[in-house]
């Protein structure tokens, strides 16, 4: 009875913020604003992420745009977080970390670049309070050797610690997929730990979430990186709804055309079967499918964790097309180009 009262709270409070994301209507006022100055101040002015934009002072920044958009998500995590004990909020602090991955990665690039660390400083997006390391260490990092071993004791040093000595050419990006790696293994191990209902419900989120992200990984990866399979093997996530080890292995080593055909003949048949740019568009696909399974979550009256899961994806997603509109009027591409490179479909007219 205790899970049905937290579920019934906070599946209140998902629909009321739910209610306050951006409509189709924010979304064709947005692309048709003359310019990224304009952009913003409708932002500021009429979104819910005015309180943390209005701390922008030059409105053609989208750098800092996004990151502030990122702070608000991080803030979104936090509301959540206090309905939850125990397990549930370990749960959502696991999903919160993919936010602190992508800080690290900010510091491996810079190291990659031999670029001044404070440089980045003002690029991260998680509050110090959550990080599972001692920012100080990092911050202070003298080289990428010292950069690992100050995340001793943490998930990410193993991680980290062998790919040190491969060459200079491939080490930031093995460890980038390592670290994507990891967290995935992390959501799967901290999902153990929910009850068996919302288990399922998440493994079930999980595995289409890593079918997706293998087929664009080995598609890419055969096309232009030409990696050899057992590259391309190592770096596949292991908890896939319809591929398992043999099957992705299979797709490994297949080449190009083979590789369509195998994923022709599954759910995920729209990623190929299309007329558009598949090299162009594979990534929005992905992203659209996943946000309309989370968009239907909200048509279920169920006392569960889908409803909070899709609703923090749906806010990630909606923050990329924010920013997709703030490009795409910075290079001057058109409201009906614009529409293209957008997770959600928007219906309107040009000007």
């Amino acid at each position: 009875m205790g899970n049905v009262r937290i579920f019934s709270a906070i599946n209140t409070k998902i629909r009321v913020l739910r209610g306050n994301l951006l409509d189709r209507k924010d979304y064709i006022s947005l692309m048709e604003k003359e310019n990224t100055e304009e952009q913003i101040n409708y932002l500021k002015e009429n979104t819910i992420y005015k309180e943390e934009l209005n701390s922008i002072g030059y409105l053609n920044d989208i750098q800092k745009v996004e990151i502030e958009l990122k702070h608000h998500l991080i803030s979104e995590f936090e509301k959540i977080m206090k309905y939850f004990t125990d397990e549930y909020k370990k749960f959502f602090r696991t999903l919160m970390l993919r936010h602190e991955i992508e800080d690290l990665k900010l510091y491996l690039r810079a190291f990659e670049r031999k670029e001044e660390l404070s440089k980045i400083e003002n690029l991260r997006v998680l509050k110090e309070k959550y990080y599972s390391f001692d920012i100080r260490k990092i911050k202070n990092s003298s080289n990428l050797e010292d950069f690992i071993e100050n995340l001793k004791g943490t998930i990410y040093y193993n991680a980290l610690n062998p790919y040190k000595d491969e060459g200079q050419t491939k080490i930031i990006f093995y460890m980038e997929m390592n670290l994507d790696r990891l967290y995935f293994n992390q959501l799967k191990f901290q999902s153990q730990n929910l009850k068996k209902e919302d288990k399922i419900i998440f493994e079930n989120l999980l595995g289409i979430n890593e079918d997706l992200l293998n087929i664009e990984w080995i598609y890419r990866g055969i096309k232009f990186y030409k990696l050899l399979p057992e590259e391309l093997i190592n770096f596949t996530l292991p908890h896939g709804y319809e591929f398992n080890y043999k099957k992705l292995k299979e797709m490994c080593y297949s080449n190009e055309e083979k590789l369509r055909k195998i994923v022709l003949d599954t759910d995920y048949d729209f990623l190929f079967d299309t007329e558009k740019d598949v090299d162009l568009y594979m990534e929005r696909r992905i992203q659209r499918y996943l946000y309309y399974k989370f968009l239907n979550v909200f048509k279920k009256g169920k006392l569960d964790i889908d409803l909070s899961i899709a609703y923090i994806h749906l806010l990630e997603y909606e923050i990329r097309d924010i920013i997709s509109i703030l490009e795409a009027k910075k290079y001057q591409l058109t409201l009906h180009e614009t529409k293209d490179y957008l997770v959600r479909k928007v219906e309107g007219s040009d000007k």
